[in-house]
């Protein structure tokens, strides 16, 4: 794998139960990916692309683990956090949080769960309902910016092979479940509890439900990891 985007690419679709939240029924990887791509396609119309990111609530939602697949597939740089920093040309997160932000005009809200009660707000599951369900055409190279903190900014290689180390230590194969207990604004966290099971076919844990995980980023030993380790 070169790029994020090849987590959530066709050969990926299956029907195993894949990415479980705080709802009832978890997201299969055929759902997932394909919904990475609608939301790819949501993002572009807005103006997503390299160089235009998408800042995301550090919520363990689905919805913001679309987002950052969704801003990868366009070459776009992902940043936790809310209030935004920088200029965004989309910002994610739920509604009491993103309805009363005040961003640049070229910047478009998108809360997720609950509808918005803002007309110029977008509603992240309604819209990507009517997206096209087909992978984006855009190239994406391994050296473009993928995730970017207050101290450093991360390439699609940076996050996969620091993943890649993370399946090789913990020796992690599609039957683990990895629980992510630690917040998403910590890089280490999206690489070690996201991007390393999606690479091997692991579930990922965001709730309390779903199998017993047998890897828990932010949690203790043994089955812990602290996500502050993974990238160095």
């Amino acid at each position: 794998m070169d790029v994020i985007g090849d987590l959530v690419a066709r050969e990926r679709r299956v029907k195993e139960p894949l990415v479980y939240g705080d709802g009832s029924q978890p997201y299969t990887a055929h759902k997932f990916c394909t919904d990475a791509w609608k939301t790819a396609s949501l993002f572009r119309y807005h103006g997503v692309g390299p160089e235009r990111g998408v800042a995301v609530a550090a919520d363990p939602a689905p919805q913001l683990l679309l987002s950052v697949f969704g801003a990868a597939l366009l070459g776009a740089p992902v940043r936790f956090g809310l209030p935004p920093e920088g200029d965004p040309r989309v910002v994610v997160g739920p509604a009491a949080a993103i309805e009363g932000l005040t961003v640049e005009p070229g910047t478009k809200r998108v809360v997720y769960a609950d509808e918005p009660s803002d007309p110029d707000v977008i509603h992240f599951e309604r819209d990507i309902w009517s997206e096209n369900p087909t992978m984006p055409p855009d190239t994406v190279a391994p050296d473009q910016q993928a995730l970017t903190t207050a101290d450093r900014t991360y390439t699609h290689e940076d996050l996969l092979t620091a993943a890649g180390r993370v399946v090789d230590e913990r020796d992690l194969t599609g039957d683990d479940a990895v629980a992510v207990r630690a917040s998403l604004a910590r890089p280490g966290t999206l690489v070690a509890g996201v991007f390393a099971p999606l690479q091997v076919g692991a579930s990922v844990l965001l709730a309390q439900n779903g199998p017993e995980p047998t890897l828990v980023v932010g949690g203790d030993e043994p089955a812990g990891l602290d996500p502050d380790a993974v990238l160095g």
